[in-house]
C-alpha cells in the first residue's frame, strides 16, 4: 500500500534490492523468504526481527535520483502480489512523466506530492462504513499470526506477548498470539522454528506455576502436554487475558455460544481510557467489568458497563462524605464505597427525575464538582448527592444521554406492594445547570418509616394467576406467642433499618443491613428483601406481563420437560400445608412450566421444584418466577442445566477450599470419597433437602443478599463443626450418618414443619435426647470463620474447575457415542473415534450449523442426545472422506445425501446416522454401495448443471413431480404396511415423535427437491428394501452423469470404455423394454377379451393370429405381465373358474422364460450365474408379490363389486414400481447386474476408505495441540 514518503538514510543493510530502475527500487526484507534461500544473513535478521519484534513489512519500494544520497519509502505490503501492483503502476504512469524533468529536485517534489495524494485518496472515509478500531501495526502482526498458523480468515488476533517457550527444558524466546480461539507461539532462533498451537476449548488446566525447572510462569495443560511460558513482561495481563479466552471457550462448549464482537463500543465515547493494542482486547476487557459490575450489584445480564470515576457520596444517616466508585451503565447508576461493605447505592435510571450540577451546598463551602441526583421513590429518600466527580460534566453529559434512551416506570415494585406515599411524576430528562445554594445538607435525610409501609393490594388482577404468597392463604398452625413476640422484634428492628437507610431498591446497604440478614428475616419482609437483594426486582420491572405470557405459553407446549415437573409436583415440599392442596400445586406449576418456557436450554432439573416451592410460600407467582430466574442464570449459573455443570463445578471448589483451610479434614474425606455425595445435594437444593425448613430458609435469606459464598462458607462450618468426629470415621456410611444427623439438628426456634431427615437417620432410633445447633450460630460462626472468602475469589476458583469439568463432561459424551452408535454401524472403533473427535471439534464453530442446532435445541454438545451436525460441517466431512466427494458433481451429492439423511427436515443430522453413512460408503460392499447410489439418485436426485436440464414446459414439468411425489408415498406407505416383508430390519430406534408436527424443509441447503425427496419422515435406510422402483430415462441419465464425474481426472481409458459399454447396455435394455410395452399393449387387451369369450362359452376363431399374439406376450416382461393382468383386470370381470386361472398363469411362465433369454441376448451381459440368480430372485419376489394377502380392511377377490385382484399394497408398488405403458425404464437388478461385469468399475465401488487416516488429515487444518521443531506448524 502506498504510504507518506519518509527519508531514511541507508537503503541495504538488511534489505534486498529485487528490481530496480532509474527512480525507484523494489527491495525484501532479509530472512522473509523461504527458509532454504535465507542464508546465514537471513537467519540473524529473521532472529532479530523475532526477538526484538521489528516485524517490519517484508516488501517497500524506495525512491531516490540519481544525484541524491536520500531515499524516500513510498510503499510497503506484506504481499507480494500487492507490491508488484504498486511496482507496475510506477512504471506505467510515472516513469514517463518523470523523463521530461530537468531536475532531481522537481522529480523528488513531484513524486511525494503524488504519492501523498494517493494516500490521501485511499483514506478517504466512508460515512456508511463502520470506523477500524485496530492500528495499522496491530493489523500488519495480526496477518503474520494468520500466515505463520495458518489460520482461517475468519480467526480474530487479541493480543501478542514476548515471552520464553520451554521446549526440551530449553527456553526458547519467541512470541505468544492470543486469539479468540487459540493459543499460538512461535519462534525462531538460527534457523530453528518453534511453533505451538494450543485450541482453547481442548485446555485442562490453566495455572502460574514457580517451579526449579520452569521458574515464574504459566502452565497450560492439554489431554496430551503441558506448556510452560515464562519471561513475561506483563504476567498477570497475560494470565488474566488467558484465563478469560479459556473461560469463554468453555462456556460455548456448555451453551453452545458463538463469540461474537459488541460493536457499540466502535461509536463509544470514552474518556481517559487506556489504549488497548486491538479492539478485541478492549471489547475482552469491558467484558469482564461488565460481568463485574453485574455480579456486585445484582443486575441483569443484558447490562454493559459504560463507565465509572471517583466521587464521594454524602451519607444522610452517618452525616458525612464517603468516598468510593461511581458506576454507569445504560440503565442503573451505582456506587459501591472504597471500604468493603462499608455502602453501596443501586438506582435504576428508571425512578431518576433529574440529574442537576451542584457547584455549592449551604453549610459547606468546599464542596465542588457535586452531582445531584432526584428520584421518584418517596417523599424525602428520594435524593442523591456526589461530590469530587472526576470529570462532572463528562459523566452529566453521559447520564443525560442515558436518560433519553431509558424508559421510565411508575412503579418498579412487585405488583400488589407500592411505598406509602410515593411521589410519581414525569420525569425531567433535561440536566439543570446549576442549582447553587439550593441545597442544605439536613434537608437530605430519610423520612420517617409511617410514610414507607408495604401493602398487599386488595384487587386481584384478572389474571388466573394468584397474587400473594401462599403462606398468606393457608391456615397452617397456630402461632406461638413467644415466636409472635420474637417476629414483631425483628419487625420492628427493619422499620426502624428502613427510616434511617431507607426502603426499597435504591435504599443505602449498610453492614447493619447485613447484620440484620444475619439474624433471621421476619415472614412479612421475607419477600422484599429477597425481591431486592437478588436483583429479581429489576427483571420484574422491565418485563411486565411477561410472566403472564409464559404461564399460558408454558403450559401450552408440554413437552419432556412438563412431564417431568408432573411426576414431582407432589414431592416438593410435602410438609407444608400450601402444597397439600391443589391451590399450591397449581401454583407450582404454572412457574415451573413458566420457566421451562423461557429457558428452554434448561426446561426443567430436578431440585428445582424444592426451591420454586419454598420461593411460593413467601412470594407470589410472578415474583418467584423471577426469583427463579435470578437464581438460575444469575446466581447459579449452570447449576439446573441437563448435566449440573455449575454444581459439579462448585463441588470442585469446595473442595479446593476444604484442602486450603482444613487439610487434615482433606485427606480424611478424600479417601472415604464422600466429597461429591455431599456437596451436590447441599448446593442443589441450598441445604433445603436436608435441614429443617425455617433453618434453611434462613440460609436463603443470607444467600440472597451475599451471593454464592455463603453456600461454601456455611458447608465450611459444617464440615469444621464435624471435624474431629468425621477424621475418627471407618467408612463412609459412618461419616455420611454423622453429617445426617447434625443437619438433621439444626433448627430455628418457630421450628413448625418437622425435621428434614435423610433415610440413613429415619431407621435409628436414638435413646439419648438429641442436641439441637441454632442455625444462627452456624451462619455467625461461618461469616466469623470463612467470612474473607469473596465471590470475586469463587468465580476464579470455578474457572479453574470449569476447565476440568467441561472436559470430563466432553469425555464422558464421546465415552457415550462411541457405546451406543458402535453396534449399529460398520466402521472400526478407531474410525468411529476419529469421527467423533472431529465433530466434536467443529461443535463451537460459528456460522449457519450453530444457528440451526440452537434453532432444533440439538447444538449443546452435553446434551442426551450427543452430536449433530449442521449442513457444512456433514460438507466438509463428505468432500474429505468420502469416495463420492470427488468431480464436478461432488456438491450435488452433499446437498442429496444430506437431504436423505435429514428425515424430520431440520436440517440437522445426528451423530448416529452419519456414522452409518460413512460406514456403508467407506466399505468394500459393492452391492450394498451400488443400491445406496441407486436409490439416493432415485429418491433424492441430485440437480442437474444448467447445460444437462432437459427443455421442459414448466408447467408439464409441475405435474410430473407432483405425480411422482404421490406415487412416491403410496408406494413407501405400502412398505409399511406390508408387514415387513423382504424389509431388512435394522433394529434402530425411532426418537422423532410421529405425533410432532414436522416442519416442512427450509431451501436453506437443498435445492427444489422433487419425486421421493419430498417425502421426509421416512427412514433415511428404506434402500435397503429388496423391492427398489425402476427408474426413468431421465433419472437414469442424471445417474449416469454422477457416475462419470467420478472420472473426471482419469487418464487410463479402459475405465470411460467400460462407462460407454454399460452406459449403452442399460439405454438398449430401457429401449427394448419400452418397445415391448407398446407391442404388447394391444395383445394384453386382446387377451382380456379372449378370457371373457373363454367364460363366455366362445372360443376364439381360427383364423385369429394366435402366432403373432403369442410372440406380443413372449417379448412382454414377467414383472409386467403379472402386474398387467392385476391392473388390466381391475374394472372388469375376473374369471373364476380353475381352467381361467391355468390359462393366465401359462402365459405368464411362458412370458417369463422367453424375456429372460430375449434380455440376456440383446444385452450381451456376460456372468450367466448372476443374470440367472438376480432373475430367478425377480420372478420369486413377482409371484410373492402376486400372492400377497388383502390389506386389512379391503374385501377378498371374490367379494370385490369391482372385481379388483390382488391388495392395495399390489396396486401401490405396481403404480410406483411400473411406469406407463409408453415410458423407458430399468431396474435395480438391471444396473447391478452390468456394472458387475467390468473390472474398473467394480473396483472403484469395492475400494475401502481408511476413515481415520481421511479425518486426520482433515483435522489437520484445525489445531489440535501442535509442536514441531524446524517446521511450521499444520493448518488448524
Amino acid at each position: 500500500m502506498w504510504v507518506k514518503p519518509q527519508e531514511i538514510l541507508v537503503a541495504g543493510g538488511f534489505w534486498d534490492t529485487e528490481v530496480a530502475n532509474t527512480y525507484f527500487f523494489l527491495q525484501q526484507r532479509k530472512g522473509s523468504g523461504n527458509a532454504a534461500s535465507r542464508g546465514l544473513t537471513g537467519l540473524l535478521v529473521g532472529t532479530l526481527d523475532s526477538v526484538f519484534d521489528t516485524k517490519p513489512p517484508p516488501y517497500r519500494i524506495l525512491h531516490q535520483t540519481p544525484t541524491s544520497e536520500l531515499y524516500y519509502i513510498v510503499a510497503v505490503s506484506l504481499k507480494k502480489d500487492e507490491i508488484d501492483e504498486n511496482w507496475a503502476w510506477l512504471e506505467r504512469n510515472l516513469m514517463s512523466i518523470l523523463a521530461t524533468f530537468d531536475k532531481d529536485e522537481d522529480v523528488t517534489d513531484f513524486v511525494r506530492c503524488k504519492i501523498e495524494s494517493l494516500v490521501a485518496n485511499s483514506i478517504v472515509a466512508d460515512p456508511y462504513s463502520t470506523p477500524d478500531p485496530d492500528s495499522e501495526t496491530f493489523k500488519a502482526i495480526s496477518f503474520k499470526f494468520k500466515k505463520l498458523f495458518n489460520m482461517p480468515e475468519g480467526e480474530k488476533l487479541v493480543n501478542y506477548y514476548s515471552c520464553s517457550y520451554w521446549h526440551n527444558r530449553l527456553p526458547r524466546q519467541g512470541w505468544l498470539y492470543l486469539s479468540v480461539n487459540y493459543l499460538c507461539f512461535y519462534s525462531f532462533l538460527l534457523g530453528k522454528e518453534t511453533c505451538v498451537i494450543v485450541r482453547w476449548r481442548n485446555v485442562t488446566l490453566l495455572d502460574c506455576t514457580n517451579a526449579l525447572i520452569f521458574p515464574d510462569s504459566i502452565r497450560v495443560s492439554t489431554r496430551d502436554h503441558e506448556h510452560y511460558f515464562s519471561m513475561l513482561l506483563r504476567k498477570k495481563e497475560t494470565y488474566e487475558l488467558m484465563e478469560q479466552l479459556a473461560n469463554m471457550a468453555m462456556k460455548q462448549l456448555i451453551n453452545d455460544e458463538e463469540f461474537s464482537e459488541d460493536k457499540d463500543l466502535l461509536t463509544k465515547v470514552s474518556k481517559k481510557v487506556p489504549k488497548k493494542p486491538s479492539f478485541l482486547k478492549r471489547d475482552l476487557d469491558a467484558r469482564a467489568h461488565s460481568d463485574m459490575y453485574r455480579s456486585k450489584f445484582r443486575l441483569p445480564l443484558s447490562e454493559k458497563l459504560d463507565g465509572s470515576t471517583t466521587c464521594s457520596m454524602w451519607a444522610p444517616y452517618k452525616k458525612a462524605y464517603i468516598s468510593g466508585t461511581l458506576f454507569i451503565s445504560l440503565n442503573y447508576i451505582c456506587f459501591d464505597s472504597k471500604i468493603t461493605n462499608l455502602v453501596s447505592v443501586v438506582c435504576p435510571l428508571r425512578d431518576v427525575q433529574s440529574v442537576e450540577r451542584v457547584d455549592s451546598v449551604k453549610g459547606n463551602i468546599m464542596v465542588k464538582n457535586a452531582l445531584f441526583i432526584c428520584t421518584t421513590q418517596a417523599s424525602s429518600s428520594n435524593t442523591l448527592l456526589f461530590i469530587d466527580v472526576g470529570d462532572r460534566d463528562f459523566v452529566i453529559n453521559k447520564l443525560s444521554e442515558m436518560l433519553g434512551k431509558s424508559i421510565p416506570t411508575k412503579n418498579t415494585l412487585p405488583d400488589n406492594m407500592v411505598l406509602g406515599n410515593a411521589r410519581y411524576g414525569s420525569r425531567s430528562n433535561s440536566v439543570c445547570d446549576d442549582k447553587s445554594e439550593d441545597i442544605s445538607l439536613s434537608s437530605l435525610s430519610i423520612g420517617s418509616a409511617s410514610d414507607n409501609t408495604w401493602s398487599l393490594a386488595t384487587e386481584t388482577p384478572e389474571a388466573e394467576t394468584t397474587t400473594v404468597p401462599l403462606r398468606a392463604l393457608c391456615t397452617g398452625l397456630e402461632e406461638d406467642v413467644e415466636e409472635e413476640e420474637h417476629e414483631q422484634r425483628k419487625e420492628f428492628l427493619w422499620e426502624r433499618h428502613w427510616s434511617e437507610y431507607g426502603r426499597g431498591v435504591t435504599m443505602y446497604r449498610t453492614i447493619e443491613t447485613l447484620r440484620l440478614v444475619l439474624e433471621g428475616l421476619p415472614d412479612t419482609v421475607r419477600r422484599e428483601v429477597w425481591m431486592i437483594f437478588s436483583g429479581a426486582i429489576n427483571d420484574q420491572a422491565i418485563n411486565p406481563g411477561y410472566y403472564e405470557q409464559a404461564v399460558i405459553a408454558g403450559l401450552k407446549r408440554g413437552g419432556p420437560a412438563n412431564d417431568e415437573i408432573e411426576r414431582d409436583l407432589h414431592r416438593s415440599l410435602p410438609e407444608h400445608p400450601a402444597f397439600q392442596s391443589e391451590m399450591g400445586i397449581s401454583a407450582l406449576r404454572r412457574v415451573l412450566c413458566a420457566y421451562a418456557w423461557r429457558n428452554p436450554a434448561i426446561g426443567y432439573c430436578q431440585a428445582m421444584n424444592i426451591v420454586a416451592s419454598v420461593l411460593l410460600v413467601y412470594c407470589n407467582e410472578e415474583e418467584s418466577f423471577w426469583l427463579l430466574a435470578a437464581l438460575s442464570e444469575r446466581l447459579l449459573p449452570d447449576y439446573y442445566n441437563t448435566r449440573i455443570v455449575g454444581a459439579l463445578v462448585d463441588q470442585g471448589v469446595l473442595e479446593d477450599l476444604i484442602l486450603d483451610h482444613m487439610p487434615g479434614l482433606h485427606t480424611k474425606l478424600s479417601e472415604l470419597g464422600i466429597i461429591s455425595l455431599i456437596s451436590l445435594s447441599w448446593f442443589l437444593t441450598l441445604f433445603l433437602s436436608v435441614m429443617t425448613f425455617e433453618a434453611a430458609v434462613h440460609v436463603v435469606d443470607c444467600f440472597f443478599y451475599d451471593g454464592a459464598r455463603v453456600v461454601f462458607m456455611v458447608a465450611l462450618a459444617i464440615l469444621d463443626a464435624n471435624k474431629e468426629t468425621l477424621e475418627n470415621c471407618g467408612d463412609e456410611g459412618e461419616a455420611m450418618m454423622v453429617l445426617a444427623d447434625y443437619l438433621a439438628s439444626i433448627t430455628t426456634p418457630k421450628c413448625r414443619y418437622g425435621k428434614r431427615k435423610s433415610s440413613i437417620c429415619e431407621d435409628k432410633q436414638s435413646e439419648s435426647p438429641e442436641v439441637l445447633v441454632n442455625i444462627t450460630d452456624i451462619i455467625e460462626s461461618a461469616y466469623r470463620g470463612f467470612g474473607f472468602i469473596t465471590n470475586v475469589a469463587i468465580e476464579r476458583l470455578r474457572v479453574k474447575h470449569r476447565l476440568r469439568v467441561v472436559q470430563t463432561l466432553e469425555d464422558t459424551v464421546m465415552r457415550n457415542t462411541l457405546r451406543t452408535v458402535g453396534p449399529d454401524c460398520i466402521l472400526s472403533e478407531e474410525d468411529l473415534k476419529e469421527l467423533v473427535v472431529y465433530v466434536q471439534g467443529e461443535q463451537i464453530l460459528g456460522g449457519k450449523d450453530k444457528e440451526i442446532r440452537q434453532r432444533n435445541n440439538s447444538g449443546n454438545p452435553l446434551t442426551r442426545e450427543g452430536y449433530a451436525l449442521g449442513y457444512e460441517t456433514f460438507r466438509q466431512l463428505f468432500l474429505a472422506v468420502s469416495p463420492w466427494g470427488q468431480g464436478d458433481r461432488a456438491e450435488c451429492l452433499v446437498t442429496s445425501t444430506f437431504n436423505m439423511l435429514d428425515v424430520d427436515g431440520s436440517h440437522v443430522l445426528s451423530f448416529r446416522s452419519v456414522a452409518w453413512l460413512f460406514g456403508v460408503l467407506c466399505s468394500n460392499d459393492f452391492a450394498r454401495k451400488l443400491r445406496l447410489f441407486y436409490y439416493l439418485h432415485l429418491a433424492f436426485p441430485p440437480s442437474l448443471d444448467e447445460v444437462d436440464k432437459p427443455i421442459r414446459d414448466e408447467q408439464n414439468l409441475a405435474e410430473v413431480e407432483e405425480e411422482a411425489a404421490v406415487e412416491a408415498e403410496e408406494y413407501f406407505d405400502c412398505l409399511d404396511d406390508g408387514h415387513g416383508k423382504g424389509k431388512v430390519d435394522l433394529e434402530v430406534p425411532d426418537d422423532h415423535d410421529p405425533d410432532t408436527a414436522v416442519t416442512p424443509p427450509q431451501k436453506e441447503y437443498c435445492d427444489g427437491l422433487t419425486g421421493l425427496a419430498t417425502i421426509h419422515t421416512r427412514d433415511y435406510r428404506l434402500y435397503e428394501q429388496r423391492f427398489l422402483p425402476t427408474m426413468t430415462q431421465d433419472q437414469f441419465i442424471n445417474m449416469w452423469r454422477t457416475v462419470y464425474s467420478f472420472f473426471a481426472l482419469e487418464t487410463n481409458q479402459d475405465i470411460f470404455t467400460s462407462l460407454s459399454r454399460v452406459g449403452t447396455l442399460l439405454l438398449q435394455i430401457g429401449e427394448v423394454g419400452r418397445r415391448v410395452k407398446v407391442h404388447t399393449s394391444k395383445s394384453t387387451s386382446e387377451s382380456a377379451s379372449e378370457l371373457r369369450a373363454h367364460s363366455a362359452g366362445e372360443l376364439p376363431s381360427d383364423n385369429e393370429s394366435s402366432a403373432d399374439r403369442t410372440a406380443g406376450d413372449a417379448l412382454l416382461p414377467e414383472c409386467s405381465v403379472s402386474h398387467a393382468c392385476v391392473t388390466t383386470l381391475a374394472g372388469e370381470d375376473v374369471p373364476t373358474s380353475a381352467e381361467e386361472k391355468n390359462l393366465i398363469q401359462s402365459r405368464e411362465d411362458e412370458s417369463t422364460c422367453i424375456l429372460t433369454c430375449d434380455v440376456e441376448e440383446s444385452s450381451k451381459v456376460s456372468g450367466e450365474e448372476t443374470d440367472e440368480d438376480i432373475m430367478d430372485d425377480k420372478n420369486v419376489e413377482s409371484k410373492d408379490q402376486c400372492r400377497q394377502e388383502p390389506c386389512e380392511g379391503e374385501s377378498d377377490l371374490g367379494d370385490n363389486d369391482d372385481g379388483c385382484k390382488g391388495s392395495r399394497c399390489e396396486r401401490q408398488h405396481s403404480s410406483i414400481s411400473q411406469p406407463s405403458a409408453l415410458e423407458w425404464s430399468i431396474s435395480f437388478e438391471q444396473f447391478l447386474a452390468n456394472v458387475a461385469n467390468e473390472e474398473k468399475l467394480v473396483a472403484f465401488f469395492e475400494r475401502p476408505v481408511n476413515v481415520a487416516q481421511e479425518v486426520q488429515k482433515l483435522r489437520r487444518r484445525h489445531a489440535v495441540s501442535t509442536i514441531s521443531n524446524g517446521s511450521v506448524a499444520s493448518t488448524p
